[in-house]
């Protein structure tokens, strides 16, 4: 019997698409499982496996390649033999043996092609594999999905700008430490968690993306949130409790906010911010519109079920989502080793199928040209990456705990000794900088810490009247927002 092909939805929001290309030509014999056609829908272009076997019959009345037609509009028949001579098709592969019967299935060879078993990448921090396998001459290759809007490398903002990374690392090495020092002095209330010693990551991550861009973020979160954009003076006054932090002093150092820049939440909860970051990609890749979504995360969150389910769902679904695992050996005082068999978190990358690779944490160079690759990978439609950098915290886990007990103070200081603030401006004065240019961009980072601990201190306090504000309170089963 004859087997209609009809236009297929591609997505939930997909109304109407067009075909790209045939794939078989009219009177060919096709296999249940082969790629029949190319079908272009609102979001990308996708090759499309024939359902049936039979030869392939395109009516003279059906739509021409590259009209848009609605969903369900007859394309073609799949035909039996007889059914195929009866109509006049030049049959140009008569029935090779024994045809598959209507609904019989019939997969397609485990190897060669496009489709060929995935060949693990290896963790490098030169430059990102992809897992595509690379097709055979000749072979289509897919179309981009919808146009995004131009990213650095097209407007021509991509060379490696030392002196600008120099300028973001101090700020937040300058500001970390002042909060440090504010917590010491009662004037910071809660949980202060340092990004000290991590700084490159953050930064050479965040240079390659736009205020559209979203990135979600962990407890320790400082350096994340001043290498996205929030100002330094909104951070200080957040910890400080203040109406004028980023999060109307609603939050504190765990909970920074600014959408507006792209900073799209802190969390104390280990991994949320995979799952977040995960779906972030999902309604980009809805929405076509171009935006890259990044989760940070610690070594300690790559044991946590978000990791796994987040990873798993962005690369079967192919979402512009990139994984950065900040890896500073231990999960709070629990050393990685102890509870990981495997020293890199990149290599989980292979259960997955895509990209994983392990960076040096403290050379932002080298994080920077990882980063680029994965942003860009994404904004072309060819899926998520996972990035561990490989780095260390010279502070304690929190300001006001213990550092002593479960690390040593030779490790420490070894550590600092490969501090990427250093690293990086020894590398600038190889090149040529002037040692007082970079003095005085680290004397204009401490002021700029210096003022904005000064901004949070003579900052008010939040209206108690306020105090219900933007919270969702439930009344007789219905959600109510801006007040309990």
């Amino acid at each position: 019997m004859a087997h209609p092909v009809t236009m297929p939805r591609q997505g939930w929001t997909m109304e109407t698409g067009s075909v790209v290309e045939w794939l078989k030509r009219p009177g060919e014999f096709v296999r249940q499982g082969e790629q029949l056609m190319v079908i272009q829908s609102d979001k990308a272009a996708n090759e499309i496996e024939a359902l049936e076997s039979g030869y392939l019959d395109i009516p003279s009345d059906a739509p021409a390649v590259g009209a848009e037609v609605p969903i369900g509009t007859l394309l073609a028949y799949l035909l039996t033999e007889a059914e195929a001579r009866e109509r006049g098709l030049h049959i140009p592969n008569p029935s090779p043996g024994k045809s598959p019967l209507p609904n019989e299935s019939v997969h397609p060879p485990s190897s060669g092609g496009r489709f060929a078993p995935y060949t693990a990448p290896v963790a490098t921090g030169e430059g990102l594999p992809d897992p595509t396998p690379t097709p055979r001459e000749g072979e289509r290759t897919p179309a981009n999905p919808a146009p995004s809007p131009p990213s650095r490398r097209e407007r021509g903002d991509v060379a490696f700008d030392g002196l600008a990374l120099l300028r973001a690392m101090l700020r937040i090495r300058k500001v970390e430490e002042a909060l440090a020092r504010a917590h010491q002095q009662g004037l910071v209330h809660g949980a202060c968690h340092t990004y000290v010693g991590e700084e490159a990551i953050a930064t050479a991550v965040c240079a390659h993306l736009d205020d559209r861009d979203t990135i979600w973020s962990t407890h320790r979160g400082h350096g994340h949130a001043l290498a996205k954009g929030v100002p330094p003076r909104e951070i200080a006054a957040e910890l400080f409790g203040r109406s004028t932090g980023c999060a109307g002093g609603r939050g504190g150092s765990m909970h920074l906010f600014k959408p507006e820049v792209g900073l799209m939440g802190t969390s104390g909860i280990v991994g949320p911010c995979i799952l977040l970051a995960t779906g972030a990609g999902y309604t980009s890749s809805l929405l076509g519109d171009g935006r890259v979504s990044v989760a940070f995360f610690g070594d300690g969150a790559s044991n946590n079920g978000a990791f796994h389910e987040g990873i798993n769902l962005a690369t079967i679904w192919n979402l512009p989502v990139i994984f950065v695992c900040e890896n500073n050996q231990y999960a709070t005082e629990v050393p990685f080793a102890s509870v990981s068999k495997q020293p890199d978190v990149s290599k989980r990358a292979v259960g997955y199928g895509l990209p994983g690779v392990t960076v040096d944490g403290n050379d932002v160079r080298a994080v920077w040209e990882v980063a680029r690759e994965a942003v860009d990978r994404a904004r072309a439609g060819l899926g998520p990456t996972l990035i561990e950098a490989k780095t260390y915290r010279t502070r304690a886990h929190s300001e006001g705990m213990r550092d002593a007990g479960y690390r040593s103070v030779e490790e420490i200081d070894a550590w600092k000794g490969r501090c990427p603030i250093r690293h990086l401006r020894a590398t600038l004065e190889r090149e040529g900088h002037q040692p007082e240019l970079l003095d005085a961009i680290e004397a204009e980072m401490d002021a700029e810490a210096r003022d904005a601990i000064a901004f949070a201190a003579e900052s008010p306090w939040p209206d108690g009247r306020t105090a219900a504000d933007h919270v969702v309170g439930w009344v007789a089963g219905t959600p109510v927002a801006g007040g309990i």
